[in-house]
């Protein structure tokens, strides 16, 4: 009879062995892309920036992206139906740079989500041979876009999305939206995304997304992914799916932000992105919650228990855990996290496994998720 212990405990040692291994792959990968070459006079380039209610936070970043050290661009900021400030302070902004412009955003149209319908009217006011959107709220330093241009030229990429640095303003978003580079240690090696066709073996995050005007359009824009509520993973599967190269580097030193405004944001967005990952299906969802239950959740409760009752093979069992700590670790650290951050990897991969799960049952009766004064289904 098989020695099922035995084999689980082998099963987590070389869990934590490859998420080690992955963890530190991508980390060399994300140093070397974060080099800082310039491009300065590299082709032309149209910063695209959505606006819903950016009153409070707009201001910085539109300072920094007029300082650009930069030979040709141009913003274009559509204030996405505010009811606040925001389309003054755009047009203030405009009236005082003549590369910056404004527009007004049309009504939602039945069957599109507000974001990727803000991103295909920005587009098409668009004039530039290449395509950066950014968020509201993001800020940039002076080469942000030099740097944008030659890791355009250097990965020949057609389109790039990319990490910021990001913060947190109270403990309790910092302990928690970390979640959100999970992908970086468990499932995806993002040295490899540019070298496949493979729509899956992609990954994007919206607060930066960069695309060659060809690439643009010939993937069908954001219009492919009217209705999705993660319209920046989506959209670079549009794009390889179409044929063209997605890079996905690491942008902390150039550019940096918040990732949510609050508590209630942070769960928001955690629970709106998790199933939708998988394409809203279940058995993914399935076999990673069981998959983070064995390998992250329980073995690090069951140490004591391991230890003081004897249970057999106890340094295979803690090799496991420890590889498991190391790679959410170095993931962390590479992304300047605090370093107490990783210590609380049973609650933070237990609370991403719940908010799965609650976003399935969300989806089932239609409650949807609210984001940025709109309901999002």
């Amino acid at each position: 009879m098989f020695d099922l212990w035995y084999l689980y405990v082998i099963f987590l040692a070389i869990a934590g062995a490859f998420f080690t291994i992955m963890a530190a792959s991508n980390a060399v990968f994300f140093k070397l892309s974060r080099r800082r070459a310039r491009w300065k006079d590299g082709p032309s380039i149209s910063v695209l920036i959505p606006a819903r209610n950016e009153e409070n936070r707009i201001r910085p970043t539109l300072d920094a992206l007029v300082a650009q050290d930069y030979r040709e661009f141009e913003i274009i900021v559509i204030d996405d139906n505010s009811t606040d400030s925001t389309w003054d302070i755009i047009s203030e902004y405009a009236a005082k740079h003549g590369n910056v412009k404004g527009i007004r955003g049309r009504t939602l149209p039945e069957g599109w989500n507000g974001k990727p319908y803000a991103m295909t009217q920005l587009a098409e006011a668009a004039e530039k041979e290449i395509y950066v959107f950014v968020d509201a709220d993001i800020r940039a330093e002076p080469d942000f876009l030099a740097w944008t241009a030659d890791r355009m030229r250097r990965h020949k990429a057609d389109s790039i999305s990319a990490y910021a640095r990001h913060y947190a303003r109270t403990f309790r978003e910092q302990l928690f939206f970390p979640v959100i580079y999970m992908v970086n240690f468990t499932f995806l090696p993002f040295w490899l995304i540019k070298h496949t066709r493979t729509p899956l073996v992609s990954h994007a995050i919206g607060q930066l997304m960069i695309f060659t005007r060809e690439a643009f359009e010939g993937s069908g824009g954001f219009a492919v992914v009217r209705d999705k509520i993660l319209e920046d993973i989506h959209m670079a599967r549009a794009v390889k799916r179409a044929g063209y190269r997605h890079v996905f580097l690491d942008a902390r030193k150039v550019l940096s932000g918040y990732m949510y405004d609050s508590w209630e944001h942070t769960v928001a967005g955690l629970k709106r992105s998790i199933y939708e990952y998988f394409d809203k299906k279940i058995h993914p969802l399935v076999i990673m919650s069981f998959f983070l239950a064995i390998t992250m959740i329980l073995p690090p409760l069951f140490i004591p228990v391991v230890l003081l009752a004897g249970w057999k093979h106890p340094l295979l069992y803690l090799s496991g855990n420890l590889g498991v700590f190391a790679g959410w670790a170095i993931c962390l650290w590479d992304r300047r996290q605090p370093w107490y951050v990783p210590f609380f990897w049973p609650a933070q991969f237990f609370t991403t496994v719940y908010l799965a799960w609650k976003s399935v049952f969300d989806d089932v009766f239609g409650e949807g998720y609210d984001w940025k004064g709109r309901k999002v289904k």
